[in-house]
C-alpha cells in the first residue's frame, strides 16, 4: 500500500516543539554530577546517591503529572497542554543555572518534572497526524527529533559551562563565577520560547486544524468512525486488554533500563577511575553524550526500512535484547580505563593528581557502550507505534499514550535511585569486585526481553 502523504507543515510545528524537551533535559548532564558534588558536599562514587535522589524527584513530578495532562489534552485540546509544558520547562530550567543549594535543587527538578509531563499530549499529536501507511516514516521522524536534541543539549552544557573559567576575558563578570552554570540554561531557556514560536508563525495550521483538538480523529484514511473513536474508554477498560497490558508493561521495562542506563553512564563518566570510573571532564561528557545522540540519527534514519522488514515487534524484540549487551559492555570501558590510567601514570608525589589525556582505546570502548545503548533506545520509538497500533480508538488514544508513558515514567522513578544508589555503593564498598549493579543491571534487561515477547503471544 502506497503512504499516505504526511501534514509536513503540522508535524514541523510538533517536531520542534519536542526537541525543546530532550535539549532541557540533557544540557545538565555534562556538569550534573559536578554542581551536585558542590550543592551536598559529596566527592567521588558517593555523588552518586544525591544524583539519584535528584533524577527522582524529576522522574516523579513526571508520573504524577504525566496522566493529568493526557486527560486534560483528551478533553481540553493539545495545544494549551503543550504550549503550557513548554513555557513552564523554558521557566525552570533558567532558574536551574541559579540554584544555590541542594533543596533548592530538588524543588526545581520536581517542577520541571512536572511540565515535562506532557510528552504524552505530543505523543497523541503525532500519532493523530498518521496512521498505518505511514506511521513506520512519522514516529521515526519524531524520535530522530529527541536524538536531535540528545546531541544539541550535551553540547551546551559541555561548551558553556563554566564561561568565567573558560573565557574569562568575555565573562569577567562576578555573575558568571557565582552561578557557573547559569548560560547553558539561559541559552536552553531562550531556544525553549523561541524555537517553537517561530515555527509556531510559520504554520498557523496547528491552531486552525481540528486534528489538535478533543475530536480528532486517529487517521487520515476516509472511514466512518467508530464508537471507541467517539468514547474514550476507562482506565479499567484499557487495562483489561491483555496485549495493551503486555505493551504498558514492556514500556516500563524500557523506562527502567533507559533511566538506569542514563544515570550510570553520567555517573561512571564523572566518578574517578580508581572507583570504577572515567573521570571524564564536563566537556568530555557532553561530547560523549552529544556523540550518543548523533548514532542516535543515523539509526533512525534506517528504521523505516528496518520496520517494514523486520516488522514491529521483531525489531522490538531486537533493540530490548541490545541493553542486555549495553550493560554488559559497560565494564569493559572501565577496565579499559583503568589500564590506560596505570600505562600514562606519570611519577607524582603524594597528594598530587595525574593530569592525562583520554586514550583512543578508552574512547573505542565507550563508543562501543554508547553505540549498543542506541540500538536499544530504538525501542522508544516501536512503543508508540505499539501503543497507537492496540489503542481501541483515536478517543482513547492520549489516555492510552498516558498509560504507556505513565509505566515509563514509574520505572524511572525508581530507576536513577537504584542504579545511582547501586552504583555507589558497588564502587565504595567493592561488591563483586566494584560490578554488583552489572549483575543488577542484567538482570533486569534479560526481564525486559521476557516481557516483551508476551505482547507477541497476546497478539497471535
Amino acid at each position: 500500500m502506497k503512504p499516505n502523504p504526511l501534514p509536513k507543515a503540522q508535524l514541523a510545528v510538533i517536531y520542534a516543539i519536542k526537541l525543546t524537551l530532550p535539549i532541557a533535559h540533557t544540557q545538565s548532564m555534562p556538569y550534573y554530577n559536578f554542581l551536585i558534588e558542590k550543592l551536598a558536599a559529596s566527592e567521588g562514587a558517593e555523588t552518586g546517591y544525591y544524583s539519584g535522589v535528584a533524577h527522582t524527584a524529576f522522574s516523579v513530578a513526571q508520573f504524577v503529572s504525566m496522566f493529568f495532562w493526557g486527560r486534560v489534552s483528551d478533553s481540553r485540546g493539545r495545544v494549551p497542554v503543550i504550549f503550557l509544558g513548554t513555557a513552564g520547562t523554558a521557566l525552570f530550567t533558567l532558574l536551574f543555572g541559579v540554584t544555590e543549594s541542594f533543596s533548592a535543587l530538588l524543588l526545581n527538578r520536581v517542577l520541571a518534572g512536572f511540565f515535562h509531563g506532557i510528552t504524552g499530549a505530543i505523543h497523541s499529536v503525532v500519532g493523530e497526524l498518521s496512521d498505518e501507511t505511514n506511521q513506520s516514516t512519522a514516529f521515526p521522524l519524531y524520535d530522530i527529533i529527541s536524538a536531535l536534541g540528545f546531541v544539541i543539549g550535551p553540547l551546551i552544557g559541555g561548551t558553556f559551562a563554566q564561561p568565567a573559567k573558560e573565557w574569562p576575558a568575555v565573562f569577567s563578570d562576578p555573575l558568571w563565577t557565582k552561578y557557573p552554570y547559569l548560560l547553558p540554561n539561559l541559552i536552553t531557556a531562550a531556544i525553549s520560547i523561541t524555537l517553537p514560536s517561530k515555527r509556531k508563525n510559520k504554520s498557523p495550521v496547528l491552531e486552525e486544524e481540528p486534528l489538535l483538538g478533543p475530536e480528532s480523529s486517529a487517521t487520515v484514511i476516509d472511514v466512518p468512525p467508530t464508537l471507541a473513536d467517539l468514547q474514550p474508554l476507562s482506565i479499567r477498560e484499557l487495562l483489561s486488554i491483555p496485549v495493551l497490558r503486555a505493551v504498558f508493561a514492556s514500556s516500563g521495562a524500557l523506562g527502567l533500563a533507559g533511566s538506569c542506563y542514563t544515570n550510570i553512564l553520567v555517573l561512571m563518566a564523572y566518578t574517578p577511575i580508581r572507583q570504577g570510573g572515567l573521570a571524564f571532564s564536563p566537556s568530555q561528557i557532553g561530547h560523549a553524550i552529544s556523540g550518543m545522540g548523533a548514532v542516535s540519527i543515523l539509526l533512525k534514519l534506517c528504521m523505516p526500512k528496518l520496520l517494514r522488514r523486520s516488522g514491529t515487534l521483531g525489531m522490538f524484540d531486537f533493540c530490548m535484547l541490545a541493553w542486555v549487551a549495553t550493560f554488559a559492555s559497560m565494564p569493559l570501558a572501565s577496565l579499559v580505563a583503568q589500564r590506560a590510567a596505570i600505562a600514562s601514570a606519570p611519577p607524582l608525589g603524594p597528594g598530587k593528581a595525574a593530569v592525562r589525556e583520554t586514550s583512543a582505546v578508552e574512547w573505542a570502548a565507550v563508543s562501543l557502550v554508547l553505540f549498543l545503548s542506541r540500538l536499544g533506545c530504538l525501542a522508544f520509538s516501536i512503543i508508540m507505534i505499539l501503543t497507537k497500533d492496540h489503542a481501541p480508538g483515536s478517543a482513547s488514544l492520549g489516555t492510552a499514550n498516558g498509560l504507556a508513558e505513565l509505566a515509563q515514567s514509574l520505572a524511572s522513578t525508581i530507576g536513577p535511585t537504584i542504579a545511582s544508589s547501586l552504583f555507589a555503593v558497588s564502587a565504595t564498598k567493592h561488591l563483586l569486585g566494584g560490578y554488583l549493579w552489572v549483575f543488577v543491571m542484567l538482570l533486569e534487561s534479560w526481564f525486559g526481553v521476557w516481557v516483551a515477547r508476551r505482547i507477541r503471544k497476546y497478539r497471535d
